[in-house]
């Protein structure tokens, strides 16, 4: 492993919401999302809650 690469993390994730995840972020920006998460999640300093998309990207009948 590139010591600029961080290790594989596997999660579980259903199929439809991995996909929606992916259309409201970006699927090249689902980890940076996640990581995003995770670092406001533990206190770290100065992170910040990941920004949700606009109501209107939201799939019809989500609320």
């Amino acid at each position: 492993m590139k010591d600029t690469h961080t290790p594989h993390r596997p999660i579980r994730v259903e199929d439809d919401l991995w996909e929606e995840f992916g259309r409201l972020v970006g699927p090249r920006n689902r980890s940076a999302v996640i990581r995003e998460f995770i670092r406001w999640f533990v206190r770290e300093r100065g992170a910040k809650l990941p920004e949700r998309p606009p109501r209107q990207e939201l799939a019809a009948g989500e609320s």
